[in-house]
């Protein structure tokens, strides 16, 4: 009998304390339930502006897959220069590659900017400030295509270089 108690008394206190630590998951998993249904709920009023946003990602992501079978055609072009001794051909791109310099430094300010707005924009959203979420959206979304026309411009200098190498 002696025994029983306390082992009576220590199987009370640990089924108690699962009893409220599933009580406390319960909570957190209806509290984020509630959050991503309230998400949901604002973001239907962004559907044109997202489906904007994917076709602008898309877009983007061809741009850079273009511009990775540039660098990988004039990385093939190089090593060829390279390898018949051809300095001149190799270093006649300087003024390009000051060109292509700053437009990264300017992507770099762009996605810097982007990824700030879409903060501010997703703040604006947790506050239920729909109208400033929708300009800062509208912000966003101006930035983004503002990125995608200078990854173009990366294109076109690296096409620029390729012609040189011909």
């Amino acid at each position: 009998m002696k025994k029983l108690i306390p082992a009576a008394l220590a199987f009370t206190l640990i089924s108690s304390g699962v009893v409220t630590v599933s009580a406390q998951k319960a909570d957190n998993v209806q509290a984020a339930t509630e959050k991503r249904e309230h998400h949901f709920r604002q973001m239907k009023n962004f559907e044109d502006e997202v489906h904007k946003a994917n076709a602008l990602k898309m877009e983007r992501l061809e741009i850079q897959k273009e511009i990775v079978q540039q660098k990988d055609k004039l990385f093939d072009l190089h090593v060829k220069a390279a390898e018949s001794g051809s300095k001149e051909k190799r270093s006649g791109k300087k003024a390009i590659r000051q060109d292509m310099k700053k437009i990264h430094q300017d992507l770099k300010a762009l996605r810097k900017e982007a990824q700030e707005t879409k903060k501010s924009m997703h703040e604006a959203m947790r506050a239920d400030d729909e109208k400033l979420a929708k300009e800062k959206m509208t912000r966003w979304l101006s930035i983004n295509e503002k990125i995608n026309s200078k990854l173009i411009e990366k294109s076109q200098k690296l096409d620029e270089i390729i012609k040189q190498y011909n």
